[in-house]
């Protein structure tokens, strides 16, 4: 395990033992001022893990309405809507 992640593991155990930051330090033999810099490391790293936003994919398949069927001599029009929540709605043609 290199420094970084055996500091991660401190700044975990940490938060679960709801000791103070200075027993804590004196406990595991290493200085205040080093697990500071290293927790302030893990909480920009956890606070970016938050932010990312959930990614999902979805398939799309042509669902042809009545509406948008032509004739045969004339072209089909083809567009796509998608409905989003909050009552927006985007058309792509």
């Amino acid at each position: 395990m290199n420094q970084q992640e055996q500091m991660y593991t401190l700044a975990e155990q940490w938060r679960e033992s709801g000791m103070p930051k200075s027993k804590f330090c004196r406990e595991q033999h290493i200085s205040l001022h080093q697990f500071n810099y290293w927790l302030k490391k893990f909480n920009k790293i956890a606070k970016a893990e938050q932010l990312k936003p959930e990614v999902s994919f979805f398939s799309v398949a042509e669902n042809p309405s009545s509406d948008t069927k032509q004739s045969a001599s004339k072209s089909i029009d083809r567009k796509m809507r998608i409905d989003l929540p909050g009552g927006i709605t985007i058309t792509i043609y």
